[in-house]
């Protein structure tokens, strides 16, 4: 495994895997939905789609056919930072995949024909998001969190916004963030370094430099409480606190404080919300970190009945765990249960390009999984209950209800009284 940089200097992270049948490719850009300004909310997740539309070569079936006849897969997602390219194939066909991204990447069509089939494509990926309670309830905690802020803008964008695209918006949005330096190449599997790097070379050296380099400014956290009307008698809660970046020092310590507090089956809060009361059917605590800021997110759902119940039972647990920390028993568990599900997540081809791409547009450098299980296991438990305290502040607390309108708001004023 190493970093390698290309004449132009672009970084090419390749993990040699000989045994390995398989090969995957990725090329990452630095520019997601946090990089896109009110006007233009949902370009990158739009242009994502619009790539696989075919190039100057090759329609959309060609692709398809050269695909799947070369064993592989070929997909994209984009996310608040970044947009990733990637393909999967036998290692046998690894030349055909890289022929068919180096395509994409240098020559799509991006035409008007294809925005408007699209459109319609995407228009319904949002509905769905916004039909799915779980998911849409964490958009609107971004979007009450750091309102104002571009960190507040959904990945898929507003529907407003993506039916005015057009394919000329697409285009500039394409030539002005998708090039060097705004890149890096991840391979993985029966791969050879030098192919890889000399095809980074020829692909995109000569390329000209991105128009825009990103001037990302951090967002300033609102601790808010705030509800969105759903019929029904459920509630869809997402507490947030602001969180760490990727290259803060506690982040180890967080992630633990997280998997203590609500992130399994034996954590604090699924042991008394649900196991003991059985007040809801499942409850997490997550933490997210970007370039230069973070999130920590607690969510459930309840009948809005019970949601006091859950919110009383909530904030007993946090003075808990605030004022007494965790034994020792829960952080060498919590570690021994992070490093499992981090060696299992890297046994597979996908799962390391993946995890390797994601971490070097995070923090600029390449991940190591003996690094990151070593400094785990530097955590101590006067660590994550200093992390505890500094994180857990309920004046910082935001809090995003998607419940009735009326009952919501009722239990919202409720919340105010609680404290921890």
């Amino acid at each position: 495994m190493g970093l390698h940089r290309t004449a132009a200097g672009i970084p090419v992270i390749v993990e040699e895997v000989p045994r390995s049948r398989t090969a995957a490719l990725s090329v990452n850009f630095s520019v997601g939905c946090r990089d896109e300004d009110r006007d233009n909310c949902g370009t990158a997740h739009f242009l994502e789609h619009i790539m696989f539309k075919g190039t100057r070569k090759r329609n959309a079936r060609q692709f398809s056919e050269l695909v799947e006849g070369a064993g592989g897969e070929m997909n994209a997602y984009t996310t608040k930072e970044s947009t990733s390219f990637h393909v999967f194939s036998l290692d046998e066909t690894f030349d055909v995949m890289k022929g068919l991204m180096a395509d994409m990447m240098t020559a799509p069509l991006i035409d008007e024909e294809h925005v408007e089939l699209e459109r319609g494509v995407v228009l319904q990926e949002i509905s769905m998001l916004e039909d799915d309670p779980e998911d849409y309830s964490r958009v609107l905690l971004d979007r009450s969190i750091w309102e104002g802020h571009p960190m507040s803008n959904t990945e898929t964008g507003g529907p407003d916004c993506v039916a005015n695209l057009k394919a000329n918006d697409l285009r500039r949005f394409f030539e002005g963030h998708y090039r060097p330096p705004n890149m890096c190449v991840v391979a993985c599997g029966n791969v050879s370094a030098e192919d890889v790097v000399s095809w980074t070379e020829r692909t995109f050296d000569s390329l000209p430099q991105a128009q825009r380099i990103n001037g990302r400014t951090p967002p300033s956290p609102k601790a808010c409480t705030k509800v969105f009307p759903k019929e029904g008698d459920q509630a869809y809660v997402e507490l947030g606190f602001p969180g760490l970046p990727g290259k803060h020092p506690d982040r180890k310590a967080l992630t633990v404080a997280c998997i203590i507090l609500g992130g399994g089956t034996s954590s604090r809060l699924y042991q008394t919300v649900r196991e003991d009361q059985g007040l809801v059917y499942h409850i997490s605590t997550f933490p997210q970190s970007y370039t230069d800021c973070g999130i920590v997110d607690t969510f459930f759902s309840a009948s809005i009945g019970k949601l006091d119940q859950v919110m009383r039972t909530l904030a007993k647990e946090m003075s808990s765990f605030k004022d007494q920390g965790p034994t020792e028993d829960e952080v060498r568990r919590a570690k021994r249960w992070i490093k499992g599900m981090l060696v299992r997540k890297l046994e597979g081809t996908d799962s390391r390009l993946y995890w390797q791409g994601e971490h070097y547009m995070l923090n600029g450098e390449l991940a190591d999984a003996e690094r990151s299980i070593t400094e785990f296991e530097k955590v101590s438990r006067e660590d994550v209950m200093r992390v505890i305290n500094e994180i857990f502040q309920r004046k910082r607390m935001c809090a995003a209800l998607l419940a009735p309108q009326k009952e919501g708001e009722a239990a919202a004023r409720r919340m105010q009284s609680l404290d921890f």
